[in-house]
């Protein structure tokens, strides 16, 4: 039995809709490949995780258990998301590479799926990193800035560039009836289902003094003006809903305004229902890319940044340090069309790329 169990370690329990989205493609992708699979996912709220995708589950915290768990298993998979970075604080690297460091004395194969590493500024951090990474049996990235950050740190395992994991995911993996009720209790949909305006999905979060928010709200202002209904959306909860509101009152228009915590898979939906995503957090970005519909991203990171450019629509990405954010984003929504022949491709590029990231796992098991 303990030959087929994985253990999946990543910022798994926290309400963000991103780092879910990544637990759910991760999760289908694998059984999909083999059915047989037992998955453990280390997680901050167990019984909801094991309630929302159906596996086993141990409390991230209770690092004997963590143990236990490991020990049973055949690989770690680490990721994906952004687990090895310093911005958000020094420690948390040093939680994740301890899980890895983990596994590894257990003499447990470990694969590092799909990450985006860094920024890395801590050398203590620099150096685990680079030590424990070497021992891994497969090191995946999501962009080609994540592997030159490891290069640089000394690196000298093989290295694959891949996607975000959310990319194996499409619009046949969308239910639109997980937000039909919620979307006709706020009144987006009218009484027969259907949506009375083109959406605008929009998904913004705090960052530094907000300066942002005046310039978004007006941007969102010209679109209600041109008859969009503009829909906010929560990706990471609470946290989000306070941005969305303080964006609200600096609105002239009247927003509907998502004010519960959702799941992957609701996230997902409305990024497919959506006409328009306009998003600040990645994941929007990733969500609106896998299902389709067509997007404006607004960077504050550079793995925004990686993530337009390795789509191939960079050219419709804002930057948060844009002096003259207004006027440029209204004219990129002028610009937005439906997805090109070429975007079409490339979709199913990352599709491709993101489920071979998944068979890798499965080969490590054997």
């Amino acid at each position: 039995m303990g030959s087929l169990k994985i253990v999946i370690s990543g910022y798994y329990g926290f309400d963000n809709c991103g780092d879910e989205a990544v637990l759910l493609s991760i999760i289908h992708c694998l059984k999909k490949l083999d059915p047989d699979v037992r998955i453990t996912v280390l997680s901050n709220a167990p019984e909801k995780t094991r309630e929302l995708y159906g596996v086993d589950v141990a409390n991230r915290w209770n690092l004997i258990a963590v143990a236990q768990e490991i020990l049973t298993a055949r690989l770690l998979i680490s990721g994906g998301g952004s687990l090895i970075q310093d911005a958000t604080s020094v420690r948390s690297p040093a939680y994740y590479l301890l899980i890895i460091r983990l596994a590894l004395f257990f003499k447990k194969k470990v694969m590092i799926y799909a990450q985006g590493v860094g920024p890395l500024t801590d050398r203590k951090n620099q150096a685990n990193t680079a030590k424990l990474f070497d021992r891994c049996n497969a090191i995946t990235l999501r962009d080609s800035g994540s592997a030159q950050l490891l290069r640089e740190l000394g690196v000298k395992g093989e290295i694959h560039v891949t996607c975000d994991p959310v990319m194996a995911l499409g619009s046949e993996n969308v239910s639109v009836g997980a937000v039909s009720k919620l979307l006709l209790d706020l009144g987006v949909f009218r009484s027969d289902g259907k949506k009375g305006n083109p959406l605008l999905f929009v998904s913004v979060r705090h960052w530094k003094d907000d300066r942002h928010f005046a310039p978004v709200a007006k941007i969102l202002d010209t679109q209600a003006s041109k008859g969009w209904d503009v829909l906010l959306v929560p990706a990471h909860f609470p946290e989000d809903l306070y941005a969305l509101r303080a964006l609200c009152s600096s609105m002239t228009s009247q927003p509907y305004i998502i004010e519960t915590c959702l799941t992957a898979k609701e996230f997902l939906a409305l990024a497919e229902i959506s006409d328009r995503v306009f998003s600040m957090r990645l994941h929007g970005l990733i969500c609106a890319m896998a299902v389709g519909t067509p997007m404006v991203g607004l960077s504050y990171d550079p793995k925004v940044d990686s993530f337009m450019k390795q789509a191939g629509i960079e050219d419709f990405c804002l930057s948060y340090d844009d002096a003259d954010l207004e006027s440029r984003g209204i004219a990129l929504f002028e610009k937005t069309e439906e997805p090109s022949p070429s975007l079409k491709l490339r979709r199913q590029e990352m599709q491709k790329l993101a489920w071979a990231t998944a068979k890798k796992a499965i080969k490590l098991m054997q």
